[in-house]
């Protein structure tokens, strides 16, 4: 078939995406990848054309984050009450299960941690709900990414991306730059799922063109990820065209991971140097070299926040509780954690971005181990191990999944060092991915 046929391909290169469940339609694989209905009835035609048009408004609702009445967002509303129907495609996937256990562990220490605390602290019920909603909702999302996808093939990438256009829509109206905070990952996600098996030239020039997007919009890290995957397409690319021999499948991964880490490295390297040479503006120079004069290491210079959650996990190692407000104990632990890296606390930026509003640290694990104790900081490292075999496994032939790269980059960095509230939007693509990928098989050219 065709890479620019209409056609429903398979999700990615080396995943496997069952067919519906016995209570879906019947379906068979057709050659490249496409799913046709079987020809048992032609009822089950249409009832394949109907679950598609499902699949695709039920994932556009999964991209969707904004909150409903009640503090609990679209997506996590709309995974919680299709899980009846989704549950059916993901029962008997063995990856599931430790994210539906964890998930749900880290939502019950919540709720538990918020009521013991009640005595000591002030705990905001809106912020309690919306934070167990989105604990919860992560196997929810995941398996209505796998549902979509058994329907849409790659397609389901595409619809999930769409929502969080739509999402972030209103980004035109309240940021000096949508594009950097929101519209440009969305449309990037769309764009690499429309290119994904095509020829990798086609994949190139989009994302060169992407890339000059964030080069002009201030966005260093989502051009570093970026480059970072042009950089993989291209050494394919060349693998590909001198007909190297290659290894076996698991060989061949670990080859292509840590060539893929040279490449992150240099594309890091690249764009801090573009950025202090003034290329991403003004501010985007000012900040790099701030932080690469620092008394600290790049990291904690550049992510003072670090500093700040070492110190509250050796004030209250067990954590707070969901919804839990911070007391003036509290952030002033906070600031002599980060005074301790050389950063200066008192300007504002602790008292009304950090703890203004709960807790924000400036990382998802910290963020969930905050409200969710150990099995919330448990679910994240489980989502970090997830993410990085998903990326590993599909490394196992010469032909990544652009798409899937860019969204398990954005999620490995929001666990380390970026909000929770991000991390949500994005897991459904690594999660869903990885729990349908089949073992590692015979690399192709």
């Amino acid at each position: 078939m065709s890479p620019d046929s209409g056609a429903s391909r398979p999700l990615a290169p080396g995943l496997s995406a069952p067919g519906p469940s016995t209570a879906g339609p019947s379906v068979a694989a057709a050659p490249g990848g496409r799913t046709i209905p079987s020809a048992e009835a032609p009822e089950s035609s249409t009832r394949l054309r109907v679950e598609q048009i499902l699949a695709v408004i039920l994932l556009l609702l999964i991209g969707m984050r904004r909150e409903l009445a009640g503090s609990v967002a679209i997506a996590d509303a709309a995974a919680l009450i299709s899980l009846p129907i989704t549950w059916s495609a993901v029962r008997r996937l063995p990856r599931f299960g430790p994210i539906l256990l964890l998930a749900l562990l880290a939502g019950v220490t919540g709720v538990v941690l918020s009521w013991i605390a009640g005595t000591q602290y002030e705990v905001s019920s809106s912020l309690q709900r919306a934070m167990v909603a989105s604990l919860v909702a992560v196997p929810a999302t995941t398996a209505a990414f796998v549902w979509g996808a058994q329907r849409l093939g790659a397609r389901a990438a595409l619809a999930l991306g769409a929502g969080m256009l739509i999402d972030a829509l209103p980004l035109l109206r309240t940021q000096d730059n949508p594009w950097k905070f929101g519209i440009g990952l969305a449309v990037t996600l769309m764009v690499l799922a429309l290119v994904d098996g095509r020829r990798r030239i086609v994949q190139l020039v989009a994302l060169a063109a992407l890339s000059a997007s964030f080069l002009v919009s201030d966005a260093r890290s989502s051009l570093g990820f970026l480059v970072i995957i042009a950089g993989t397409v291209l050494w394919q690319a060349t693998a590909a065209w001198f007909r190297w021999r290659l290894p076996p499948a698991r060989q061949l991964a670990t080859a292509q991971a840590a060539v893929l880490g040279i490449v992150g490295a240099v594309a890091i390297s690249i764009v801090l140097a573009v950025s202090a040479s003034g290329s991403l503006g003004e501010d985007a120079q000012a900040r790099t070299l701030a932080q690469s004069q620092g008394s600290s290491n790049f990291l904690l210079t550049a992510r003072p926040e670090l500093g700040a959650s070492w110190a509250l996990f050796m004030h209250r190692p067990w954590g707070y509780g969901a919804g839990v407000l911070p007391r003036s104990e509290d952030v002033q632990v906070a600031k002599n954690g980060m005074a301790a890296l050389g950063y200066d606390p008192s300007n504002g930026y602790v008292e009304r971005f950090m703890f203004g509003n709960g807790f924000e640290l400036h990382s998802g694990l910290v963020n969930v181990w905050v409200a969710a104790s150990f099995p919330g900081a448990a679910l994240m490292l489980l989502i970090v191990g997830v993410t990085l075999a998903t990326m590993i496994r599909d490394l196992g032939d010469l032909r990544v999944t652009p798409w899937l790269f860019l969204a398990g980059l954005v999620v490995l960095q929001n666990v380390a060092v970026g909000p929770w509230n991000v991390l949500p939007a994005y897991l459904p693509f690594v999660l869903g991915a990885g729990v349908m990928q089949a073992p590692l098989r015979a690399p192709t050219p």
